[in-house]
């Protein structure tokens, strides 16, 4: 790995057991094709209770500008969120005068629909199961996986090319419903891996290219 074998171990909190540790090291390494394999995705979400959104939290209906190319212009939609903002920028107790954050979501969208689209655009057979099976394996930078929540629901798919920002002062008016706008959490797997997977995505550490060259 182009992160060395012990220092990315060292980034992670010494509370996550070995196991924990394994798992994660084992997801970071489907970024690389040649260490590729299946990825277990149990426990991939935690119970809540709490009162309080957290970052990798799944959020009901959230509103959004969404762009629509055939008229080239932007149209109110609502759809699903995963809070991607750090937990202590987005809670309502710290109160800011100065630089308030705003939440940043990542869109997220039905799997089976987004392959179905893909299908009707001319993606199919082999290649289509190829693309499921490397989405599957977070294998795609700008797309991260999510597994159903529940038997009867689909796969998820949340673009990290697509986030939006959304007022931190309209988030209070969802803590007055949570347990009806909050879908699931994630645990420590599943949010460990979406920080490692943002890291990747936007910041690409080992991308090995002499810019000065």
């Amino acid at each position: 790995m182009a992160f060395g074998e012990r220092s990315w171990v060292e980034l992670l909190p010494s509370y996550l057991t070995s196991e924990n540790k394994g798992r994660l090291q084992q997801g970071i390494e489907q970024f690389y094709p040649e260490n590729r394999s299946e990825i277990s995705y149990d426990n991939f979400y935690r119970d809540f209770g709490h009162k309080y959104f957290l970052q990798g939290d799944i959020i009901l209906d959230v509103r959004m500008a969404n762009w629509n190319s055939s008229t080239a212009s932007y149209e109110k939609t609502y759809i699903e969120g995963l809070i991607l903002s750090n937990t202590c920028d987005i809670s309502l107790e710290n109160k800011r005068d100065v630089n308030p954050k705003q939440c940043l979501f990542a869109p997220l969208i039905n799997l089976e629909e987004f392959l179905s689209d893909l299908s009707i655009n001319g993606l199919s057979g082999d290649k289509l199961e190829t693309f499921k099976k490397n989405v599957k394996s977070q294998f795609y930078s700008n797309i991260f996986y999510l597994p159903k929540i529940k038997e009867n629901e689909s796969d998820r798919i949340a673009l990290l090319d697509k986030i939006f920002w959304f007022p931190i002062e309209e988030m209070e008016s969802l803590i007055e419903t949570i347990d009806e706008e909050r879908i699931a959490s994630l645990d420590h797997y599943g949010f460990y891996l979406l920080n490692f997977k943002l890291s990747y995505h936007f910041c690409r550490l080992p991308e090995q290219c002499d810019r000065v060259a």
